[in-house]
């Protein structure tokens, strides 16, 4: 294909480029429609005079429609931006970076998205749609319990999910583990209730505090519908996840500061199931918790990690040195770029 679009170019010069930024352009309206002219220039670095002609263009190819709240991609856009990511992540190179990022994490499969989401706040949008994808190709048909964890990235996730997941398949979405405490918009049970309702599915909620106690959580584990919903996430089958920042994650969770001060003296880099971890992968402080613990992993069909930014390197790459069960990374560009020059 490479060989190809060397022809290509010699044919018609920079045809290459003008398709690679006009579908950045198509990908941008996508991830933010309705969107404006300013908005667009400011996101892709670009004069509003080119997006303009560029619109233009794409208009003129029934691929965007300009409307009162801005600009969105018609049916035939959405189709476009689909069906060209593949093409688009070979003249990009982002498929050698896929491939390069699996071996050097020893992953079970990776996906990266173009940007840095440290940056741009859009681009979990774009890491979520590559979830659905990704779960579509990989997760068993039939009945799943798919665990997840609470947090702003997998809310993105939630937000992006469709009801083609649900064909063939029978969904229960469950918390990996108790929440309540952080802000309601990105506590799990939420980011459950959402991702069922998105695609047509059933959730259970576990209402548990993120902080108790060892004792408190023996006592809750006897709840009646507590104890119903942990049965459920015993049997999970799919799991999906982020990788937090330790420091970043401790204040979100709003931990006392002698545990704060203790994974400080650690050097705790990152987080993951209430599990905090320093660099070379060791855990050094453990959150007492109800729910889906690192160890279930290996049971299940199928372990989605969703994180990027270029902030939260050191914890993804700690993380996976634990090691983790044989898991999917979905990430973007700013972290496999930042690991794979090191």
């Amino acid at each position: 294909m490479n060989i190809e679009w060397r022809w290509v170019n010699a044919v018609v010069p920079k045809m290459t480029q003008e398709l690679i930024d006009r579908y950045s352009l198509l990908r941008t309206i996508h991830l933010m429609q309705p969107v404006g002219r300013r908005l667009l220039a400011e996101k892709l670095g670009v004069s509003e005079r080119s997006v303009r002609t560029d619109l233009e263009a794409l208009e003129s190819s029934q691929l965007v429609a300009m409307q009162s709240k801005g600009v969105v991609l018609t049916p035939d856009g959405e189709r476009a931006a689909d069906q060209l990511l593949p093409l688009i992540q070979n003249l990009t190179g982002i498929h050698k970076k896929e491939k390069a990022l699996q071996t050097r994490l020893g992953l079970e499969g990776c996906r990266i998205v173009s940007g840095d989401s440290d940056d741009q706040p859009e681009i979990k949008t774009a890491m979520g749609q590559l979830t659905n994808t990704l779960m579509q190709h990989h997760m068993p048909l039939g009945p799943s319990i798919v665990a997840v964890m609470g947090g702003t990235t997998m809310a993105a996730v939630a937000s992006t999910l469709t009801q083609e997941l649900s064909e063939q398949r029978q969904l229960t979405f469950v918390p990996a583990r108790g929440g309540m405490g952080e802000s309601p918009d990105i506590q799990a049970n939420t980011i459950c209730a959402k991702m069922a309702a998105r695609t047509d599915s059933t959730f259970q909620a576990l209402y548990l505090p993120e902080l108790a106690s060892g004792s408190t959580y023996a006592t809750l584990r006897s709840e009646p519908m507590i104890a119903k919903t942990l049965a459920t996430i015993d049997q999970a089958n799919v799991a999906l996840h982020c990788v937090g920042d330790a420091m970043a994650m401790a204040k979100r969770r709003q931990m006392p500061a002698d545990v704060i001060a203790t994974l400080q003296e650690r050097h705790a880099v990152g987080e993951a199931f209430g599990d905090f971890f320093d660099q070379s992968g060791q855990i050094v402080y453990q959150v007492p918790k109800l729910g889906l613990s690192m160890s279930d992993l290996e049971r299940m069909d199928l372990v989605v990690a969703v994180a990027g930014g270029h902030t939260k390197v050191a914890a993804i790459e700690a993380y996976f040195k634990l090691p983790p069960a044989p898991t999917f990374l979905v990430t973007d560009e700013g972290t496999a770029d930042t690991i794979l020059k090191k």
